[in-house]
């Protein structure tokens, strides 16, 4: 659809080092990996799946799902439409 993906973990994956918290002036950062600046997939792997993960990719669900928020604790939330991601992001981030 020729969105871009802005993953947080590809901008982790840019960083010389991990942070708890990312910031905005961090989704700046010089990168082929930075998927806030790029759009389709980054150029290589940014992490080594597991078993479970390749399976998901190789046969993923059928969803109309196009955004996420990470709840905090682990968990996420996942939204069909950009409005409904607004308001998820209200709950955890806003």
């Amino acid at each position: 659809s020729g969105m871009k993906l802005q993953i947080d973990a590809t901008i982790q994956y840019s960083l010389e080092e991990r942070k708890s918290r990312l910031f905005y002036s961090d989704l700046r950062v010089e990168s082929p990996y930075n998927t806030y600046q790029h759009p389709g997939l980054p150029p290589g792997p940014i992490n080594n799946p597991g078993q479970v993960a390749i399976e998901a990719a190789l046969n993923p669900a059928e969803t109309d799902y196009l955004y996420y928020v990470a709840s905090g604790d682990g968990g996420h939330t996942f939204s069909s439409t950009y409005e409904e991601h607004l308001e998820a992001r209200k709950q955890y981030i806003d």
